[in-house]
């Protein structure tokens, strides 16, 4: 409902307008009535006002002179002139001030009627636009905080083959998210390795310190420049520049070298920078992949800054006329779809060169044994797939491109079948982790040592002992710990100091805190409750 303001210094003409009109017609709540100026301003300070009918020639302060007071105090007020004089003079003010309409008494009161009927319906527009304005707004401040979350993730999805990187594909999505970017213009992808932490965290403080990498490496690598920091499902952290500059290598080096140092003093982690080379973005994929090849290569040396070197980039392009890592992982996933889409797309490449019997020797070869290496991460054995060594069938495909496409159909879509079905399993490596904590609770584990027994990166082993197990190894060693302590609290009488000693804790006031953590009793307590039930 809307309210109204009648103003003019005769009340006859204000009892013919309030009291000679049925309003009741219009959606009007209040109707006010002011014989001047200032009482006008007055019930402007008391009500809001929606439509203002007003006499031009009054004492004092005319009406143009008001409607200039209202235009500044309550701009969304229409205003109505009535005048008894056909003055040019004031009409042409009050066009120029914006009123409503002007009309010349005496007035025709449905005429009037009709003309507030007219300026609610201004109003009511007025309304609908402000609230579809304040609406827009919020929902535009919204897509804003949720704009890096969306970029991040289309980047994950180019990553893990969710959304091919095609320009139909990802052009749309660079214009809707605002990025300054085509199929043309080059990125480049830097890998963060986190290779320690100095300090013991579980899952959860973990996480926010990872979260604190983003952030520094957003203000330290990007440094205003156009790029994305991205967390992939596995944890590894990407920093993807759009379009870097030909001559950013050595600032970008020198700033990887601020990075490392601000997180081991800082953040209490120690990593390490692999940069990449600038490319189109339908080979990021197989640049990151690059990357994370060199990253679980280096086991020897920490915080520091590695460039892609000219060797990493060669053997690429000596293996890669299949893009072997890619399959791989389609295999695991069991897309058999996309990686029929994959070998179509080869083949018909390789229909156009000239491919000799060395390169199909090398192709079946390669292939094989990614597909066998896979299988024995899984810790399935080939025989499981193959079990009349259809493999071997192969070597009677390379007499001619169609038939060693058709093999390859056939022996990745086997594997792909049965990994598809699978219930995940830990893999060997870490089955032999986990064997090999069980084996030296009583040692005083880390990451570092865990590592070395199974010839990983570090950084690698704790995103696959985390993708695996939905744990990480820090929480792992701590549960174990925690396990085997209420066990032997239970069952045997040995001191609660030896067990702290037998279960990795040299410091007793840290394995009690621990343990009081976990169960919500001290070791004493927890013994006294179990042990007196018994």
């Amino acid at each position: 409902m809307y309210n109204l303001l009648v103003v003019d210094d005769e009340e006859i003409a204000i009892r013919g307008i309030v009291q000679g009109i049925d309003w009741s017609a219009l959606p009007i709540s209040d109707i006010y009535t002011a014989y001047d100026a200032e009482e006008a301003r007055r019930i402007f300070s008391e009500h809001p006002v929606h439509v203002l009918i007003s006499d031009i020639d009054m004492p004092r302060e005319n009406g143009i002179q008001l409607l200039t007071w209202v235009k500044e105090a309550s701009p969304a007020t229409k205003t109505i002139f009535l005048t008894g004089h056909a003055d040019f003079n004031f009409a042409q003010q009050a066009i120029q001030l914006d009123s409503f309409d002007y009309l010349l008494k005496p007035i025709d009161h449905d005429e009037l009627k009709l003309c507030v009927e007219k300026a609610l319906e201004s109003v009511r527009e007025r309304e609908r636009e402000e609230s579809f304005r304040k609406t827009y707004a919020f929902y535009f401040e919204q897509w804003n905080r949720q704009l890096p979350l969306l970029v991040e993730r289309l980047w994950q999805d180019v990553l893990n083959l969710r959304i091919p990187a095609t320009a139909r594909q990802l052009e749309p999505m660079f214009k809707l998210y605002g990025m300054n970017l085509d199929m043309e213009k080059p990125v480049m992808p830097l890998l963060i390795s986190v290779e320690e932490w100095k300090q013991e965290w579980n899952a959860r403080d973990e996480e926010i310190m990872t979260y604190a990498l983003r952030n520094a490496a957003s203000d330290l690598l990007l440094d205003g420049r156009e790029g994305h920091v991205i967390q992939e499902s596995n944890g590894m952290l990407f920093v993807i520049f759009y379009n870097p500059a030909a001559e950013e290598g050595a600032a970008l080096e020198s700033r990887c070298a601020e990075y490392i140092r601000k997180c081991s003093a800082y953040l209490y982690a120690v990593v390490s920078c692999y940069i990449g080379e600038a490319a189109s973005v339908g080979s990021l994929r197989a640049g990151v992949q690059s990357l994370a090849e060199m990253e679980r290569s280096n086991i020897g040396q920490t915080g520091t800054v590695f460039r892609l070197c000219a060797q990493t980039r060669e053997r690429k392009k000596a293996a890669a006329a299949p893009n072997l890592q890619e399959w791989s992982v389609l295999v695991e996933q069991g897309r058999k779809a996309e990686l029929k889409q994959r070998i179509d797309e080869l083949f018909e490449r390789l229909q156009l060169d000239q491919v000799d019997h060395t390169y199909m020797v090398h192709y079946y070869f390669g292939l094989v044994h990614t597909i066998f290496q896979l299988l024995q991460r899984r810790g399935i054995p080939s025989e499981s797939i193959y079990s009349e060594g259809e493999w071997r069938g192969g070597e009677q495909a390379m007499k001619s491109l169609g038939a060693m496409k058709a093999w390859t159909v056939q022996f990745t879509g086997r594997a792909a079948d049965y990994l598809g079905t699978q219930v995940k399993e830990v893999s060997n490596a870490i089955a032999k982790v986990q064997q090999f904590v069980e084996a030296n609770l009583h040692q005083d584990l880390n990451r570092e040592a865990i590592a070395e027994h199974v010839y990983l990166n570090p950084a690698y082993l704790s995103r696959l002992f985390r993708k695996e197990t939905g744990k990480s190894l820090t929480d792992y060693l701590v549960e174990l710990r925690m396990q085997r302590s209420m066990r032997e609290l239970k069952e045997t009488n040995i001191k609660i100091s030896d067990i702290s000693i037998s279960v990795g804790y040299g410091n007793f006031s840290h394995f009690s805190k621990q343990f009081k953590r976990t169960t919500g009793l001290t070791p004493q307590e927890y013994r006294k409750k179990y042990q007196d039930v018994l």
